[in-house]
């Protein structure tokens, strides 16, 4: 058989390892008993107490600079209603198209200048508001000079 060398480091260090295995167990049982212990002793009110208490004494600190501010608000100023010239006309418009779903329904209308809007029932339009919303058409009411009048758009089929 052949003998190996070791050298004095080595078996320095296997010592070391060696005597922290064996004392780590009696270690650890010293400390759980000194933790029963304190939990003897010591309420559960008084331990979620002192853990609140360490969960407050941590300061958080944002280092904000040269990053937008997230706590900003996303919509600046005051709420404006729409102005007559911001609704479409009903009588220049045209329905590009009608979406249904379980909840809701909308149109989809196009004024003569190409601007697009999403109307539902009862969104105002020019002089007046949308009055129902079917398949394939949009109807309005539209009071101009005193004089109330019904407005269809209907839905126009298109090839392809």
């Amino acid at each position: 058989m052949k003998r190996k060398n070791f050298r004095l480091a080595d078996v320095l260090t296997l010592a070391v390892l060696l005597g922290l295995l064996v004392s780590a167990p009696v270690m650890a049982s010293d400390e759980e008993t000194d933790m029963d212990k304190d939990a003897a002793s010591v309420s559960p009110s008084q331990i979620s107490r002192d853990r609140i208490n360490a969960i407050r004494a941590n300061e958080f600190f944002y280092q904000s600079y040269g990053k937008a501010d997230p706590f900003s608000v996303l919509v600046a100023g005051d709420f404006e209603k729409n102005t007559a010239s911001e609704l479409v006309d009903m009588n220049s418009a045209q329905l590009v198209g009608v979406m249904w779903g379980q909840d809701d329904k909308f149109a989809l209308v196009e004024d003569g200048e190409g601007f697009g809007y999403i109307l539902r029932v009862g969104d105002q339009v020019r002089h007046g508001r949308v009055v129902s919303i079917r398949k394939d058409s949009l109807t309005a009411r539209v009071t101009l000079y005193g004089i109330t009048n019904k407005v269809v758009l209907k839905l126009e089929k298109t090839e392809g």
